[in-house]
C-alpha cells in the first residue's frame, strides 16, 4: 500500500547556484551535524547520489518533477540553514580566511601607481591558486582517482585539448574577477563607494553585525535570481553566437568547464556583486563572499556525474539540450516560465520542456562537444567581435582610467561614454554582426527578424520576451555600466550617490 505523502515527505538541502538535490531524511535518529558541509552520511563528498535518484536507472534518466515538488523551501533558504548543509558553507569559510589572511589595503589602492599594481599582482596569484586547487580537486577526484562510479555520460572520452581549453577561460575568468577585486577596491579606498568598516560592522549588533549577517544569507539567495535572467538574456542569438557559445562547447561537461566562459560572458556574470555591494553601504566582505561564491560554485556542479556532493542534473541537462533549465531549481523559475527539463531524454519523452527550441541528437552533442578546444582560428566575424571588444574597448577603458592627465587619455575623458563603450557597446556590435552575417551568407531560406536577432524566444509573447530582456539587461548588464562609469567620474558621482540622493528627494518631497 502507498505510503502517505505525510510519511513520504522529505527535507531537502538545496546548495544555491550549484543546484545540488542532495536530501536528508528528517526522523528522530538524524543529529543535527549529518549533512553540515553538504557531507554525505558517509561522511564523505563521493559515491553516493542524492536520494531522489532511482540507481536502476541509467545516471541522468530519473525524473526530477517529484523532487521540485517540495520547491521552494523558503524556511531553509530565509534561515540560512542552507548555507550550513551544503557546499555553501566551504565557501563562506574560505571566503572569511581570505578576508582575513589577505586584507583589502584601502591605502595604497588610492592610486593607480606601482605600489597598487603589487597588491594586484599578488591579489591574483591568491586567487588563481585558490580557483585552480579547488577545481582540480574535482576534476582529479573524479576523472583521475574515480571516487565517483555514474557519470552521466557513459561513452565519455577524455579529451586533454578539452580540459586546456576549459583551464585557459577559467584563468581569464580568474584574472577577470581581479580586476573587479581592484576597480572596487579602488572606489572603496578613494570614497567613490561608501562601504561598511570592519569597525562599524562588529560593534553595533543591530545596524553592524545584522547587515553582515544578512548579506551572508543573501548573496547567494539573489544570485539565484541574476543566474536566471542573465543567462537568459545571453542565451538571446546576438550574445549567444559570439559569447555564451564558447561556455556550450561542453556538452560534456568537467569541473573546468563550469568558469570556462568568453570574457564578455565574465564580464556580466560578476555584476551579481551589484546587490548589496554596488548601491547598498555593506561591509566589503559582502562583496568578496559575493565573488568567492562566484568563481567556486560552478566547479563541483559542472561535474559531470551523479553520485556526489553537488551533483546537477538540473544544470547538466542544460548543457546537453541549451535551451533548457536556464536558472537553478530552488525558485522554480524554469517552472513558472515552461523551460524546465526533468531528465535526459527526446524532446517525445518529456512532458516538462514547453520551450521551442531545435532538439540536439546524441552525435550533434559529440561533434558540439568537439570544438571544445583551443586549436583552429576564429569565424571572420567572432575575431572581429574578440578584436574589438576584448582589446580595443578595455584598452580605451584601461587608459581612461589610469592616465587621466596624459595627452593619448584626453579623447576618453567621458565616463558615460567610456562605460558605454566597454558595457553596452558589445551587445549592440553583436546584434550588428550577426545581422552582417545573415546577409553575407545569403541564406536561400530568409530567417525572420525576430527569430534572426531573439532566437530560441522567437515564438515568445512579446511581453515574456520583453520582460526577460529589460531585467536581464537591468541585473546582468546596468551594474558593469555603474561599476565602470563610478570608476571614471568624480568622487560623489557614482549610480550609488545618484541613486540614494533621489531617494532622499523622494522622502523629503512627500513629508
Amino acid at each position: 500500500r502507498p505510503k502517505t505523502k505525510a510519511k513520504n515527505k522529505q527535507k531537502h538541502s538545496i546548495t544555491i547556484m550549484s543546484s545540488s538535490c542532495t536530501e536528508t531524511k528528517s526522523n528522530k535518529t538524524t543529529k543535527w551535524y549529518n549533512g553540515i558541509g553538504g557531507l554525505n552520511p558517509k561522511f564523505s563528498l563521493f559515491g553516493i547520489p542524492p536520494t531522489w535518484v532511482n540507481t536502476s536507472l541509467p545516471p541522468g534518466h530519473t525524473s526530477q518533477s517529484a523532487m521540485l515538488s517540495t520547491y521552494p523551501e523558503w524556511r531553509t533558504l530565509l534561515t540560512g540553514t542552507y548555507i550550513i548543509y551544503s557546499l555553501n558553507l566551504v565557501w563562506l569559510l574560505i571566503a572569511i580566511w581570505v578576508y582575513i589572511v589577505f586584507p583589502y589595503d584601502y591605502e595604497v589602492a588610492k592610486h593607480w601607481d606601482s605600489h597598487f599594481g603589487h597588491w594586484i599582482v599578488k591579489r591574483a596569484v591568491v586567487n588563481m591558486s585558490i580557483v585552480h586547487l579547488y577545481y582540480s580537486f574535482w576534476h582529479v577526484s573524479l576523472y583521475g582517482l574515480k571516487w565517483s562510479t555514474r557519470p552521466f555520460n557513459t561513452n565519455r572520452v577524455y579529451r586533454w585539448d578539452k580540459l586546456l581549453h576549459n583551464m585557459w577561460y577559467t584563468t581569464l575568468g580568474t584574472l577577470q574577477w581581479t580586476a573587479w577585486e581592484a576597480l572596487m577596491l579602488y572606489c572603496y579606498a578613494t570614497g567613490r563607494m561608501p562601504y561598511l568598516s570592519n569597525e562599524e560592522a562588529f560593534t553595533s549588533l543591530y545596524y553592524g553585525t545584522s547587515h553582515f549577517l544578512i548579506c551572508i544569507i543573501a548573496v547567494p539567495l539573489y544570485r539565484e535570481v541574476h543566474f536566471y535572467f542573465t543567462h537568459r538574456l545571453i542565451h538571446i542569438r546576438s550574445l549567444y553566437t559570439y559569447v555564451h557559445s564558447v561556455h556550450h562547447r561542453n556538452t560534456d561537461v568537467e569541473p573546468f568547464s563550469g568558469l570556462c566562459m568568453h570574457p564578455i560572458e565574465h564580464l556580466y556574470y560578476f555584476t551579481s556583486i551589484a546587490l548589496p555591494s554596488l548601491y547598498l553601504r555593506v561591509t566589503p566582505f559582502a562583496f568578496l563572499w559575493n565573488g568567492v561564491h562566484l568563481i567556486l560554485s560552478p566547479g563541483a556542479s559542472h561535474s559531470g556525474w551523479e553520485d556526489h556532493v553537488d551533483s546537477d542534473q538540473y544544470h547538466y541537462l542544460h548543457h546537453r539540450y541549451f535551451e533548457c533549465n536556464y536558472g537553478t531549481p530552488s525558485l522554480l523559475l524554469d517552472c513558472i516560465f515552461g523551460t524546465f527539463r526533468d531528465k535526459l531524454s527526446d524532446k517525445s519523452d518529456t512532458t516538462t520542456y514547453q520551450g521551442d527550441a531545435d532538439g540536439v541528437g546524441d552525435v550533434t552533442a559529440r561533434k558540439l562537444d568537439g570544438k571544445a578546444s583551443l586549436l583552429g582560428l576564429p569565424d571572420w566575424d567572432q575575431f572581429v567581435y574578440n578584436l574589438l571588444f576584448c582589446v580595443m574597448t578595455p584598452a580605451i577603458y584601461v587608459m581612461a582610467l589610469i592616465g587621466p592627465s596624459s595627452s593619448i587619455a584626453a579623447p576618453f575623458n567621458n565616463p558615460s561614454g567610456v562605460a558605454f563603450l566597454a558595457i553596452i557597446a558589445p551587445i549592440i556590435g553583436g546584434i550588428l554582426l550577426g545581422l552582417v552575417k545573415s546577409w553575407v551568407k545569403r541564406k536561400k531560406r530568409r530567417e525572420s527578424l525576430k527569430r534572426l536577432l531573439s532566437y530560441p524566444f522567437h515564438k515568445d509573447a512579446f511581453s515574456n520576451l520583453g520582460i526577460h530582456i529589460v531585467i536581464g539587461v537591468m541585473i546582468g548588464v546596468l551594474p558593469a555600466y555603474h561599476l565602470f562609469h563610478m570608476s571614471l567620474s568624480e568622487v560623489g558621482k557614482g549610480a550609488y550617490f545618484q541613486l540614494w540622493a533621489c531617494i532622499t528627494r523622494e522622502e523629503n518631497a512627500m513629508m
